[in-house]
């Protein structure tokens, strides 16, 4: 959903995608995957997709996403740094930044009653940016050997010019290999309802969602190769209805697909399908401390594809 269309859901009273910003993603390789990843979280990015996931992010970690959407008019940009403590912990920050840049207000700018009956003086016309911001701070550790455990605390800033909001949130997510290359994960989002509270008194809550998922990373170890599909499953309480893929009462659920094929730990190629039945496709280069990502998300012809880059570090 682009930035317009949630400030038009929140102008209409609907308060089910008070957080729908938050649903665009962080990291190429993830987006490659079409956002199948909580199962398979295990680097920077962990701390959007699954805390638990810090847990296996060695050393200090850095991963910056830039993205444009919708012919270029919605900016959307992601940062992850973490580092891995001597006891075991890791810390991590994601910032993220959904906005549009240099809108046109011409409501001081008109001359005369009406267009018809006068002009726009164009020297008065000034520009502003209107955007969603949220800043996450994630911890993790390792319960044992296979159990990995992790929490977030965000807040969320909307900025929209003449009016702003602020909200504070909690997740929690926990990560466990089942066998040897087998993962399960989930994520719970918003697990005491985040609360939205705008400049003008009104008030928006992001309700509760749950997100479990699997993967598997089966080796062809005499040639260098893996292959890892995955899967996820987002569940949703706050009645989306059609909109969602299934639905029951308020209950609502959305699937995605993935898969990273990886060649020696350098070259990969990714594949998958996301909530909304778009094909997501991707490639990425691993050399020693430095990654690049990149990932590509099919929309229509009117809308445009959407094309975004990742940038990565690592150091032990």
């Amino acid at each position: 959903m682009t930035l317009c269309a949630v400030t038009m859901t929140r102008a209409g009273g609907l308060k089910k995608y008070a957080g729908e910003f938050l649903n665009n993603g962080a990291g190429s390789r993830a987006l490659g995957m079409g956002s199948a990843y909580v199962a398979v979280a295990n680097d920077v990015t962990a701390g959007y997709w699954n805390p638990a996931g810090l847990a296996e992010a060695e050393g200090f970690q850095a991963q910056f996403m830039h993205s444009q959407q919708f012919i270029s008019s919605i900016q959307y940009d992601y940062l992850g740094l973490s580092r891995k403590f001597e006891n075991g912990a890791t810390l991590g920050l994601s910032i993220l930044r959904l906005g549009v840049d240099d809108i046109a207000d011409s409501r001081n700018a008109l001359v005369g009653e009406s267009l018809r009956n006068g002009y726009l003086d164009y020297s008065k016309i000034s520009y502003f940016n209107t955007a969603d911001y949220a800043f996450i701070l994630s911890y993790a550790n390792r319960y044992s050997e296979d159990f990995t455990y992790g929490a977030n605390i965000k807040l969320i800033y909307r900025d929209y010019s003449i009016e702003s909001a602020l909200g504070i949130g909690f997740d929690l997510g926990a990560r466990y290999r089942i066998l040897s290359g087998l993962h399960a994960g989930i994520m719970l989002r918003d697990i005491t309802t985040t609360m939205m509270a705008w400049s003008t008194d009104e008030k928006e809550f992001i309700t509760p969602s749950l997100r479990p998922g699997i993967s598997y990373q089966y080796h062809f170890d005499s040639i260098g190769l893996y292959l890892q599909p995955s899967f996820d499953v987002n569940l949703m309480f706050e009645n989306r209805q059609s909109s969602a893929q299934l639905h029951m009462g308020p209950v609502s659920a959305d699937t995605f697909w993935g898969m990273e094929i990886g060649y020696r730990d350098v070259v990969f190629l990714r594949l998958g399908y996301d909530d909304l039945e778009r094909f997501n496709g991707g490639i990425g280069l691993s050399i020693t401390r430095f990654g690049i990502d990149y990932s590509y998300t099919n929309y229509d012809q009117e809308l445009g594809n959407v094309h975004r880059i990742s940038f990565n570090l690592k150091l032990k």
